[in-house]
């Protein structure tokens, strides 16, 4: 059996790889368009900031180690133009035809490179391939580059300007979107974009490039930015042009359409990766995937099913990390316009902890928010902070994949020690908190409901936060309630505020029990701006 697989990214290398292991007589080999092969775009950021030993440490196998240890054929610089279902014959560029028995399509996604005057200018770059990150270094260090502007506030975006900002340079993030990151919710990522503002990295949401002029950016807003050197990183799309002229059909959002073997609607051609979506496990809708471990995992289950394992490709869930600025930021499960998207009504939770128990010099704070279903079922969480970041969210990750609840959460045991975690973590009051909603023992609020007559009693200090609302605005410490309760009125509806949401939340249980009835919990990611 001959297996052809087109593309020689991470996807493609993955098939190869596993299906070698699975079936040492079958015939396979690789074609790929251009003259990289087996590169990890996601160490692309990693050569502009020199954290590599060595450049090519980002290249996974050479074609002469393919050969060698695996017995795989691969041929750079050779496009494919056509496939024949019907003969199960391939064109090439070069007006050459090769027959297969299974074709696997793994060309990935395209970058985006938007339409704008001036864009093609010779110091203007895309991350893209191993050339191109070279291309931004060699640029970089011999101009000494010293305003730079990014074009996308992605993953990427944000790597690239982390890589590039230094104690000379000036880095501008222009995103046309209403916040940067957009796999987060508007309110997080506008908390993240704040907290990561510096006098070295300004922002500019729902703004776009008019014109690239010589060394200035002519912005939307009308304002120019300076800049020497641009990186364009404005997402990518399904490479899917091969697969059109296929026949291949393809999801409403682009990527090509395939069943849980990771078959097309074509007999004997299958397709993984980047250019593929599937089934996002909790909203069951269409999901690109943006991820690498998801990326070799649809190709590992396209290898099994073509070594003749009918293996299934369940459920995919969004689990995604990023540590950029000193912060690690993370998203697993749905945000909020998802779940709206798919019709799942949810309730959602702010609240903030230390990593680690507070004495300690070492520890930092944790932002995150939590969104359960009214049945208690986890549907996503969105975490920021220094240190942790990663460990808790897989946590939740992992009871999301079992449709685990809030109880879970409230009932975990943490590995205890003071530099990693409180007694009680953030998890376990995350889901105490979260259960007081469900049974109605813990009334929350958003900022943007607050009423004129409604009054925001804050219970921490300084007294110097700042809350957005038209409300009359209490400042009275926890430890000053009991003595100066006359202070709060009955008559009015009362919403505790502070930094973190437990020093609120202890007051609101003290004046629950002194009779108030009209009692909420701020429940805003305003206060960690």
């Amino acid at each position: 059996m001959r297996v052809i697989i087109i593309g020689g990214g991470t996807a493609g290398v993955s098939v190869a790889t596993h299906l070698r292991r699975k079936d040492e007589n079958v015939e396979i080999m690789i074609l790929e368009k251009s003259d990289e092969f087996a590169v990890s775009s996601c160490g692309l950021p990693y050569i502009l900031s020199n954290s590599l030993n060595a450049k090519d440490d980002v290249i996974g196998a050479t074609v002469a180690q393919m050969q060698r240890i695996f017995q795989i054929d691969v041929k750079l610089n050779t496009e494919v133009l056509t496939i024949n279902p019907k003969i199960k014959q391939i064109t090439l560029a070069n007006k050459t035809s090769l027959s297969y028995d299974k074709l696997v399509i793994t060309t990935g996604a395209l970058q985006l490179r938007p339409d704008i005057k001036g864009i093609l200018s010779g110091n203007i770059f895309s991350l893209n391939s191993l050339f191109s990150a070279q291309r931004i270094n060699d640029y970089f260090k011999g101009l000494q580059a010293q305003n730079i502007l990014i074009l996308g506030g992605g993953f990427i975006g944000l790597r690239a300007a982390e890589a590039l900002t230094t104690s000379n340079t000036k880095v501008s993030i222009i995103d046309k979107s209403s916040h940067i990151l957009n796999d987060f919710d508007y309110d997080f990522a506008t908390m993240i974009k704040n907290k990561l503002s510096t006098s070295r990295v300004s922002f500019y949401t729902n703004t776009t490039v008019n014109e690239f002029a010589s060394k200035k950016a002519i912005l939307s807003t009308g304002e120019n930015i300076n800049y020497d050197l641009a990186v364009i990183s404005t997402g990518n799309k399904p490479l899917v042009k091969l697969p059109i002229l296929s026949d291949i059909e393809l999801n409403q959002n682009g990527g090509i359409k395939v069943d849980e073997y990771m078959q097309t609607n074509i007999a004997d051609i299958y397709a993984c990766g980047e250019n593929i979506e599937i089934k996002n496990l909790v909203s069951n809708q269409e999901m690109p995937i943006n991820d690498a471990a998801l990326v070799v995992r649809s190709a590992k289950i396209t290898a099994e099913n073509l070594a003749g394992n009918k293996t299934k490709f369940t459920h995919a869930l969004k689990n995604y990390i990023l540590k950029v600025f000193g912060y690690t930021i993370g998203i697993c499960g749905c945000n909020e316009s998802e779940l709206e998207k798919a019709g799942i009504p949810y309730h959602k939770l702010y609240f903030s902890q230390t990593n680690g128990e507070i004495y300690l010099k070492t520890s930092s704070f944790i932002n995150a928010k939590l969104l359960f279903g009214h049945d208690g079922k986890i549907l996503g969480a969105q975490l920021m902070g220094k240190k942790g970041i990663d460990k808790r969210l897989n946590v939740i990750a992992s009871i999301i994949n079992h449709g685990g609840t809030i109880n879970e959460l409230a009932d975990l045991t943490i590995a205890y020690f003071p530099e990693f975690s409180k007694a009680k973590d953030i998890l376990n009051n995350l889901g105490t908190l979260a259960q007081d909603i469900l049974t109605n023992d813990l009334k929350t609020l958003a900022l943007e409901k607050i009423g004129k007559d409604d009054v925001l009693l804050n219970v921490c200090m300084p007294s110097s936060i700042k809350y957005f609302t038209k409300a009359k605005i209490l400042h009275l410490p926890l430890a000053a309630i009991r003595s100066n309760i006359s202070e709060i009125p009955r008559n009015k509806r009362i919403i505790l505020a502070c930094a973190t949401g437990y020093t609120a939340y202890i007051a609101y249980c003290l004046l629950k029990q002194r009779g108030f009835n009209e009692l909420y919990l701020l429940n805003s990611e305003e206060v960690w701006k």
